[in-house]
């Protein structure tokens, strides 16, 4: 489920993508760490031993730090996609930063303290950073760790601003807007083959198309249209992981073009639909 990158002596990108099709229990027994976590898809509660429980959904960012070994578990639950970045830093790094946040972090690491954040709702700046990271395709190319690297950093840079109440980017959608959105979202789930536009999905959820376009980014940290490509190509991956072709597959999730298919399933994957198929 989860490939992972050293992108500098202290630093690693963890990403995780997958589908699950029933509940999964993740052991959490380990050594010291001091990670951030954004989830972009999944439901999951999160307990470590002697700390709150937490609700982690989509849209909800995680800080962690802890000196020893510790213990806990992660359930998480099926019968959907799980899209998380994790960001690991070392204590050298903490304490490099000058941040007296961090390296008051990093002190109370080695005092043998614990800090756990509970998780709180992820700014659109850091979903659209996490996105980033978890978009990019898996590769050699130049520049791909500076590339890594500078987003993590700046993914930490804007946890902290949003813990310390920094305000940055629009303001938070209100209950009621914030629900019309999840349910905008829960359409495109259910029904990506359709031809959604803003114009169409905006009067299904009875909300003005500035609102779900602005809104349905920042709640979910991509724009409409990126959003239901990837569950489209998701569901594609899938069919042709279980033999059906790759023309079939494009088809069924509603690509009408199959030269556009190939190319943007090969911007996504990292790999042509055609080897995707041989691989699979």
């Amino acid at each position: 489920m989860a490939r992972i990158e050293s992108v500098a002596a202290d630093i690693a990108v963890v990403i995780v993508d997958a589908f699950l099709d029933r509940d999964i229990t993740v052991d959490l027994t380990g050594a010291a760490t001091f990670s951030l976590s954004v989830v972009l898809e999944s439901s999951s509660r999160l307990r470590v031993d002697g700390l709150p429980l937490v609700d982690a959904e989509a849209g909800t960012a995680l800080l962690y730090a802890c000196r020893g070994p510790a213990s806990g578990e992660d359930l998480i639950r099926g019968g959907q996609r799980v899209r998380v970045v994790d960001l690991r830093f070392e204590e050298g790094f903490l304490i490099r930063t000058g941040d007296a946040r961090l390296s008051g972090l990093a002190e109370s690491r080695a005092a043998g303290g614990g800090v756990f954040r509970s998780g709180f709702p992820a700014p659109a700046s850091l979903l659209q950073i996490a996105n980033d990271i978890a978009g990019i395709p898996a590769s050699g190319a130049p520049g791909r760790r500076l590339f890594l690297h500078g987003r993590a950093v700046e993914a930490l840079g804007v946890a902290l601003d949003a813990l310390d109440g920094v305000p940055r980017g629009r303001r938070a959608p209100r209950p009621q807007e914030r629900e019309r959105l999840l349910r905008a979202r829960a359409i495109l789930d259910r029904d990506f083959r359709n031809g959604w536009t803003i114009e169409r999905l905006a009067r299904k959820v009875n909300i003005n198309e500035k609102q779900l376009k602005y809104g349905f980014r920042d709640l979910v940290g991509q724009p409409v249209h990126a959003y239901l490509t990837a569950l489209r190509l998701d569901a594609a991956a899938r069919l042709i992981r279980q033999g059906v072709s790759v023309a079939d597959a494009a088809v069924s999730v509603g690509f009408g073009n199959l030269s556009h298919f190939r190319e943007i399933f090969r911007e996504n994957k990292g790999l042509s639909p055609s080897r995707f198929a041989r691989l699979r």
